[in-house]
């Protein structure tokens, strides 16, 4: 037993290759779609986009997205098992932001997606890598 957790600490530990990333990547919350993150390698340095769901909950409604907007990825790099990137996104005042993103590898075709300076309620959302 105890064999077998050091050996998949070691797997997650090594650094990720670009076929690690390559694909399309999907986010559910509470069984909806709410974002998808496509990778791709055809340059010889990773690129994609990202679509991101708006979830929105009021009142005793479940959350449901409200709108999807899709983004190219700025300066994507890889750093062990975690991707980073940045986003231009539009606030709700019309002005233009940037946001920085982190993806982290959590098993083979898993990973958690988080955006790191969206404020204190920003959730990290499980990904899973389609086939």
């Amino acid at each position: 037993m105890c064999l077998t957790i050091v050996a998949f600490g070691a797997a997650m530990a090594r650094a990720s290759t670009n076929d690690d990333w390559v694909g399309i990547w999907n986010a559910h919350v509470d069984g909806q779609p709410t974002g998808t993150l496509t990778l791709a390698a055809d340059t010889g340095e990773l690129g994609g986009t990202v679509v991101l769901g708006m979830v929105c909950c009021e009142g005793k409604d479940h959350p449901h997205v409200i709108a999807r907007e899709p983004h190219v990825l700025m300066s994507p790099r890889t750093n062990g098992n975690t991707l980073s990137f940045q986003v231009r996104m539009k606030r709700p005042d019309g002005m233009m932001e940037v946001s920085s993103f982190t993806v982290t590898l959590t098993s083979p075709g898993k990973a958690n997606i988080h955006c790191v300076d969206c404020g204190p309620d920003a959730p990290v959302v499980a990904l899973t890598k389609s086939k």
